[in-house]
């Protein structure tokens, strides 16, 4: 009987003995990273038939078992994966939103100060030193869009080293999630669930999705299977994939990201990677970037082209044409590595005012060009190996094998090759070639209002000599080179367009009037182009808005990008709280259960020390009797 009660009393002495401890366990891992809460899980042992009854054994501890829920756990990784999405792209949009934020160092700035310098130019043709303003101020706009260029290309290479630094974090949280796979199915075999080493497990899974989204497979064997956002495995059982960089085979530019295979590297695709940081670098570094770098170089392919167009029209100090202001920009273009064909594509520039801030893809196959605008996805097919599309002129040459692509950069480098062309002071071209004059002679009220030059080339005998003689009120002729043209009608305000200039007369003539027109010899103090070029800066040739206004809507977007980016991030921060909190609610340690706990267990520890000691003097007892 004693034995019995003996044998009962020991159960409950260990039985107690381990909720201690796990109890202990809990409270000593209160602040542990990852650990989840373990209770007792206690059955009574099988009875024994006596007497026609049976008797109870005592209790057995049949597992510690983890409080966990799979729904909240899998809530929480996933919350975790799109908070870190959001955090990293915000974190990166703020150090381009604070590039462009100073407004007394920044570019719009810098263009303000160059056309100011230009309008001084109208007062003082002339002037030597004024000159010399207007070319260090080009300098310095040069300057910036390249000092600006260049810290986006610095953008470019951090995001490229954090991805290359997410990768090895990937891989060795993959190796580790493999290796406690491996130990996991090996304590299975024993039937009894290895607590710390699932809790481990759901760490570096936690960890792993801060880093790229994986969806997680269990298997019958206890081990996780690993799945990125595109189905590829990273971690199947005890093997774990390798996640490796490698330059895009269409954009060199770009940094791919994906699981090796053999010498080759499987790429993700950035809108399916699903989140964690490297979603988040892919993201700003395949959209954010290039779109920033797309507008900002537009506006430095805008004011290069337009400015030289109307500088070309206009004379030097020395009388001679007018050349480059700012070095020629030019389109980028190239063909895919992967191609098999031997076709090349040329881009040129046909309109500045026509550029959009994007890059474009043109693929052949079926027997039609495909021309494809990246920013929005605009597409457009043409059987034949040209296309005149948003102010370019694009043609593809030789001959390219079906599925060949080609990429196009129109604008994308500007702010990096943006330059000076001019260097002298005396090839500022602020003159107009050609000049009229208004005999006294006349009778009749003529008045000139402008005599411009028609670009975007100048004409061969823009300044030849040209005499415009009045018939009548209502109608004159064009001399040039003794040879005398039909008559034409004559109004008021219309101009009268020949030989690459615009003249606009207003008034009535009388008969008999003339006007002549020649080359503008000795103009040193002719403004006439000086004007024109100061007049650019009002003129609508961004996206139909104002140069001062262009570089604004940079700024405006970049600021609004961030500030988006800001409150998806504040948003997604609250969800992962709230996802955490849950998860802790019920896998959490809490002090206050933990000490009731505590309680409960010294007490049955007590009892059945009570009951072992009762047991122990009835057994005394029995002994005494044989005495």
């Amino acid at each position: 009987m004693s034995t019995g009660i003996f044998s009962i009393g020991n159960t409950a002495l260990n039985a107690a003995y381990t909720g201690l401890r796990t109890t202990g366990n809990n409270i000593a891992n209160v602040n542990t990273p990852g650990y989840t809460r373990q209770t007792l899980v206690m059955v009574p042992q099988v009875g024994a038939f006596l007497g026609g009854s049976y008797l109870g054994q005592g209790v057995a501890v049949a597992d510690v078992r983890r409080v966990y829920n799979d729904f909240l756990t899998s809530q929480a990784h996933q919350a975790q994966a799109v908070s870190s999405a959001a955090d990293t792209r915000y974190l990166q949009l703020t150090q381009v939103a604070n590039l462009f934020a100073d407004p007394t160092t920044g570019i719009g700035a810098n263009i303000d100060a160059f056309f100011n310098a230009v309008q001084d130019l109208t007062q003082r043709p002339g002037d030597v030193s004024v000159r010399q303003a207007v070319i260090s101020a080009g300098n310095l706009l040069a300057q910036r869009f390249n000092d600006v260029g260049g810290r986006l290309q610095e953008f470019r290479e951090t995001t490229e080293r954090q991805l290359r630094l997410e990768a090895d974090s990937v891989n060795r949280l993959a190796s580790e999630v493999a290796d406690l796979n491996n130990k996991i199915a090996l304590a299975r075999g024993s039937g009894r669930q290895p607590n710390d080493l699932l809790d481990r497990r759901d760490n570096a899974t936690r960890m792993l999705n801060a880093s790229v989204r994986v969806s997680a497979v269990p298997q019958d064997d206890g081990s996780l299977n690993l799945f990125l956002g595109n189905g590829q495995p990273l971690v199947v059982g005890a093997r774990a994939s390798v996640m490796d960089l490698t330059f895009d085979p269409i954009d060199p530019q770009n940094t791919r990201i994906g699981v090796r295979d053999g010498n080759t590297v499987i790429p993700l695709d950035a809108e399916r990677v699903g989140g964690g940081r490297i979603a988040g670098l892919l993201q700003f570094a395949t959209d954010d970037l290039p779109q920033v770098e797309n507008e900002l170089g537009r506006l430095a392919n805008v004011i290069t082209s337009k400015f030289n167009e109307q500088h070309r029209l206009g004379n030097d100090r020395n009388g001679n044409p007018g050349g480059d202001f700012f070095r020629p920009l030019k389109p980028q273009a190239f063909g895919a590595q992967t191609n098999t064909g031997t076709g090349t594509v040329a881009v040129t520039v046909a309109d500045a005012t026509q550029l959009q801030a994007s890059d474009y893809r043109v693929d052949f196959g079926a027997g039609n060009y495909n021309l494809t605008r990246v920013s929005d996805g605009q597409r457009w097919t043409s059987a034949t190996p040209t296309f005149n599309q948003d102010g370019l002129n694009i043609t593809l040459a030789g001959t390219p094998a079906s599925g060949d692509i080609f990429t196009l950069q129109a604008v994308r480098n500007g702010s990096l090759t943006f330059g000076m062309a001019l260097a002298q002071v005396s090839e500022v071209a602020a003159a107009n070639p050609v000049q009229f004059t208004v005999p006294t002679t006349n009778l009749g009220s003529l008045v000139v209002d402008d005599l411009s030059v028609v670009g975007p080339a100048r004409n061969p005998n823009l300044t030849q000599s040209v005499t415009i003689d009045f018939l009548s009120a209502t109608q004159y002729t064009i001399t040039a080179g003794g040879v005398t043209g039909p008559g034409q009608t004559y109004s008021s305000g219309t101009p009268i367009d020949f030989n690459g200039w615009r003249l606009t007369v207003r008034g009535t003539p009388a008969v008999g009037d003339r006007l002549s027109l020649g080359a503008n010899v000795g103009g040193v103090g002719d403004n006439r182009n000086a004007l024109k070029l100061a007049q650019l800066v009002n003129t609508p040739l961004v996206d139909g808005g104002r140069l001062a206004g262009a570089f604004a809507g940079v700024v405006a977007r970049v600021g609004a990008d961030a500030q988006s980016a800001q409150v998806f991030n504040e948003a997604q921060e609250t969800l992962l709280t709230d996802a955490l909190d849950a998860e802790s609610a019920v896998a959490g340690v809490n002090l206050d259960e933990e000490a009731s706990r505590l309680m409960m267990y010294q007490q049955q520890y007590q009892a059945a020390a009570k009951v072992i000691a009762t047991a122990g003097r009835i057994f005394e007892e029995i002994l005494s009797i044989g005495r």
